[in-house]
C-alpha cells in the first residue's frame, strides 16, 4: 500500500513540474504595467476594475461642464530613477468626439510604482443621447511590458443621460410625469443621509431611503420624512422658474 502511495505522489509531482514548464516566468528585470483603478467591492476576486462610468446628469454640480477621470497606472517589477513613457492605444471600437476628450502625457514618474493617466471629458450635446465610450489598451514599448492580463484594457463610459428611475411610476401622483429637471433636483434634496428613518419592515437603522432607494409605498403616515422632502421639492419649483431643457417656450415645471 505504501508503495502505491509513493507512486501516486511521484506522479503528482512530475505532473506539476510538466505544467510549470508551460507557465510564464516573471522576469525581475522587466517593468510590467497595467491599469489599476480600484475596485470598490473589496469582496470581489479582482482587485482592480476593467470599466469606469461617469454621468454628468448625476453630478452634484448640475452646471459642471468638464470632468477629469484619474486612471491609476501601476508597475510591477523594477522602478527606475528616471521618468519613463508608457504606451497605450484607443481602440477603433471606441465612440467619442476627439475635440471633447483630452489625455495627459503617458509618463511614469521617476522611482514611482504608480502614476496617473488623466482623461478630461468636455460635456457635449451628443452625450445627452449617446454615451462617449473609450476602450484603452496598454502596449509594450522599450520601457514596459503589459502585465496583469485582466487589467491590460479598460473601458470608460461618460454620458449626460438621466433615465427615468424604476420607482417613478409608484410616486407619479406626487412627482408628476417624469422630467429630468425634477429628478435632478430631487437628488440634491433627498440624498443618502437626509432621511434618518429606519427601514420600515425590518427596522434596520437608517439612513436607508434616498433618491436611489425610495420607499415602495406612498402612504404618508409610513414615510413622513420622505413626504416632508417632497414638499421642499414642490416649493423649489414654485420659487424657481425651471423649464424642460431650459426652453422657456415650454410650460414651466411644477409638481402636482
Amino acid at each position: 500500500m505504501k508503495r502505491y502511495i509513493l507512486l501516486f505522489c511521484a506522479t503528482v509531482i512530475l505532473s506539476a513540474c510538466n505544467k510549470n514548464d508551460n507557465m510564464l516566468q516573471f522576469d525581475a528585470g522587466q517593468s510590467y504595467i497595467y491599469f489599476a483603478y480600484p475596485n470598490a467591492n473589496t469582496r470581489a476576486v479582482e482587485k482592480y476594475i476593467d470599466s469606469v462610468y461617469y454621468g454628468f446628469a448625476l453630478d452634484a454640480d448640475l452646471q459642471r461642464q468638464e470632468k477629469t477621470i484619474a486612471v491609476p497606472i501601476r508597475v510591477g517589477g523594477e522602478s527606475r530613477s528616471n521618468n519613463r513613457t508608457y504606451a497605450y492605444i484607443v481602440e477603433d471600437s471606441s465612440r467619442y468626439e476627439s475635440n471633447t476628450v483630452k489625455f495627459s502625457s503617458p509618463v511614469m514618474g521617476a522611482n514611482n510604482f504608480v502614476d496617473t493617466l488623466f482623461i478630461t471629458f468636455q460635456r457635449s450635446i451628443k452625450m445627452k443621447t449617446e454615451p462617449t465610450v473609450l476602450y484603452l489598451r496598454l502596449e509594450g514599448n522599450s520601457e514596459f511590458v503589459p502585465g496583469n492580463v485582466y487589467n491590460q484594457k479598460i473601458k470608460i463610459v461618460v454620458d449626460d443621460i438621466l433615465n427615468e428611475p424604476t420607482w417613478w411610476n409608484t410616486w407619479k401622483n406626487y412627482f408628476g410625469p417624469y422630467q429630468k429637471e425634477i429628478f435632478q433636483q430631487w437628488m440634491q434634496i433627498y440624498y443618502l443621509g437626509a432621511d434618518p428613518s429606519p427601514e420600515l419592515t425590518t427596522g434596520a437603522p437608517g439612513p436607508v431611503y434616498y433618491w436611489n432607494n425610495m420607499p415602495t409605498s406612498t402612504i404618508v403616515s409610513w414615510y413622513p420624512v420622505t413626504f416632508n422632502y417632497i414638499q421642499v421639492l414642490k416649493q423649489y419649483f414654485i420659487d424657481h422658474q425651471v423649464y424642460p431643457d431650459g426652453d422657456s417656450t415650454k410650460e414651466r415645471i411644477q409638481l402636482p
